[in-house]
Formats: C-alpha cells, structure tokens, sequence
C-alpha cells in the first residue's frame, strides 16, 4: 500500500473509532446506581470488570457499547459499590418480592435497575441492583429537577486547596452536583432558614435546619427564591435559589470553578459534617 494512502488510511480509521466511541458513550443509557469512571492507557474492559465486581458484558450495557474497543481518557459508567449491592434474583422471584424482602420501595427498585427491558421478565440467576438505604432522611426531596444535572459521584471526603488564606488542604464537606448557571435548586426537607447571605468559601449559600439536630446546606449559589432569606420557613421540594459559581474570594466573586450545586449535611452539636452521598443517590430514585 503507497505511503500516502496508508496514512489517510490510518487518519480514517482513528476517525473511525473515535466516532464510534463517542457515539457509544453518547447513546449509553443514564443509569441511576452508576459513578463515572475515566479510562486509564492500560485500562481494558476486562481489567475495569474486575476492579468493580461486575462482567464486561454489564459494562457494554451500561455504556451502549457494541464493542470491547475503549480509549484512553473515556469516561464509563460503572457500578457504584457506596450506592447498591448486588443481588441474584432466586426462583419465583419478582421484584415485587424482593422489594418487600429488602425493604425497598418497589419504585425505588425499578429505578435502580433502568437497565432492564422489562422489570416484568426476570429469571433465576438474573443479577440486579438493589439501593443501599440511608440511615434517615428517606423521604427526601432531591434538590436538582431530573434532566437538569450530569451523573455525579462522591465528591465528600475528595482533597480541596483553596482557602481565603491561601492553598491549604482541606477536605471537602459535601457533593457536587454540576449543572448549568441558573438551574433551579429546591429545599430537600422543609425548614428553617438558619444561615443566608455570603460566605467566602461558600458563596451564595443557605444552611436549612431541618430538625433539632441537623443542617442542610447549599453552596455557590447565583442567587435566592424570592421570599428566601435568614428567618425564613421551607418546604419540601420548595424553591430557594439557583445554581451558581460564587465563592472563592470577597463577595461578589463567582467563575472560579464551573457551576455546579454544592451539597452538605452537617450535625449540629457538635457541629459536624456528614457524607450526604447515600442520601442524595436514594432520593434520586424518586
């Protein structure tokens, strides 16, 4: 083959598969129990099916993939192991049946398991997920409309720098949720507002109490509902602002980071911060 034409020949089918895994990743079903995984140079699906306990196949399905071709830098869906387990679905089974063994709510089951054509058609040794349950707050109210955000995963514990006296590692208090500038964020429980108004590190923020011993707070506002300010009482599912990037410096400070929902759960006495992960992912599922 001419040196020419092998050249446009290889440029082609770089082309090729680039496409084609762009448009895999773009045609992968959302999945609500998944995190995102960027893939490694020596990463293959096989390697990746070991390090979360689950098989290429599952893999494939979660990605739209309809190949076993990935490449570096590739974001993939993967199993949550802090969100779901894993459960072998017995004889006579329905998922009626294992939500009432479990202790699931049956639409929560269904939504975790988004993968199947029909929940309707299971069989014995048929693997599916089952929702981790949070320890209270089950009746939440996610703060994001459905459609409105990227695929998070759990940003709580994760190393940050900034600080309003110069890099200092610290460590992050709560998720991430990234939207677009302007997205409506609504109240997860009914409260009171106990905190409004800037915070250096925060922005725009408001810490709801949502009992006698426990703070919701949300970060990096753009701005509030009407009506919401320090004082104020919430309901579930209730506007109280909007996603932003403000925060990292003196008032007024925003873009320093793309917007996004910054979301914490703190205990108040003593005042501590707890991971909100499982809470947020639970109340997804609707």
């Amino acid at each position: 083959m001419p040196t020419l034409i092998r050249q446009r020949f290889r440029s082609g089918l770089r082309t090729y598969l680039l496409g084609a895994a762009v448009l895999g990743l773009l045609s992968a079903p959302a999945s609500a129990y998944a995190a995102a995984y960027t893939v490694k140079p020596t990463d293959s699906l096989w390697s990746i099916a070991v390090r979360y306990d689950t098989t290429i196949d599952k893999l494939k399905q979660m990605n739209g993939l309809k190949s076993d071709m990935i490449l570096d830098g590739q974001t993939l869906q993967v199993p949550d192991p802090s969100y779901s387990t894993s459960y072998n679905v017995q004889a006579d089974d329905t998922m009626w049946i294992i939500a009432n063994r479990y202790s699931v709510p049956l639409n929560k089951l269904l939504a975790s398991n988004d993968q199947l054509a029909n929940p309707n058609v299971i069989w014995q040794g048929l693997t599916v997920n089952l929702p981790k349950r949070p320890a209270g707050f089950r009746d939440g109210f996610f703060p994001l409309s459905k459609g409105a955000y990227s695929p998070f995963g759990n940003t709580y514990a994760d190393s940050r720098t900034w600080s309003p006296d110069g890099e200092a590692v610290r460590s992050h208090e709560g998720v991430d949720i990234m939207a677009a500038e302007g997205t409506p964020v609504y109240s997860a429980l009914g409260g009171t507002v106990v905190q409004a108004g800037w915070l250096e590190l925060g922005g725009w923020r408001l810490t709801v109490r949502v009992d006698s011993s426990t703070d919701f707070y949300y970060a990096h506002l753009s701005r509030y509902a009407p009506g919401i300010a320090k004082g104020s009482v919430v309901k579930k599912g209730q506007l109280i602002g909007y996603v932003g990037s403000t925060g990292y410096g003196p008032e007024g400070t925003k873009g320093k980071f793309d917007p996004h929902l910054h979301f914490g759960i703190y205990k108040t006495s003593p005042y501590a911060s707890v991971d909100p992960f499982l809470f947020l992912k639970w109340w997804e599922l609707g």
